[in-house]
């Protein structure tokens, strides 16, 4: 199990990397045209902004399993060992419920992003279809619920991270 988990984070960390470079290289071509010519690139921001949304959506599944989200560590870590880990597992089974909640209103919900979105609609810059776009909340909560479980696993496993 150790094994599939790290090769999860290591695949999650690897494409937020990935969306990381991208994003940065898109501002960098703005910046440098914005500088240097007479007129920027229409879709270096509209890149930039999707990178960024999906550099989030996969590598905050990497920081779900390696235990490095912001939390208030210092109340928890006034209560005993065997109290902090009830609430750390209680925790992660409501941030696992809610991600559950949010990608199936996204998927199959009668309002789901993905059931609403018109098949002709596309961004301005890059005219990539806005399913593509959308579908990264769906891909975002999707894998939350799977890091959220693997980490409920950690915590029982007693181990830090994989």
């Amino acid at each position: 199990m150790e094994k599939f988990i790290k090769g999860y984070k290591d695949v999650m960390t690897y494409i937020g990397i990935l969306g990381l470079i991208g994003f940065i290289v898109s501002v960098m071509i703005q910046v440098i045209a914005r500088t240097f010519l007479p007129t920027a690139p229409n879709w270096t921001e509209e890149a930039a902004r999707y990178l960024f949304i999906y550099m989030v959506a996969f590598g905050g599944n990497a920081a779900v399993i390696t235990d490095e989200y912001v939390g208030v560590e210092m109340l928890v870590e006034m209560f005993p060992i065997g109290l902090q880990k009830t609430i750390k597992t209680i925790l992660l089974v409501v941030l696992t419920a809610f991600s559950a909640f949010i990608f199936i209103q996204c998927v199959v919900g009668p309002a789901g992003l993905l059931a609403i979105t018109p098949p002709g609609m596309v961004t301005t810059a890059l005219e990539i279809p806005m399913k593509y776009i959308y579908i990264s909340l769906a891909i975002l909560f999707g894998f939350y619920i799977l890091s959220y479980l693997l980490r409920i696993y950690l915590v029982f496993s007693k181990k830090k991270e994989a």
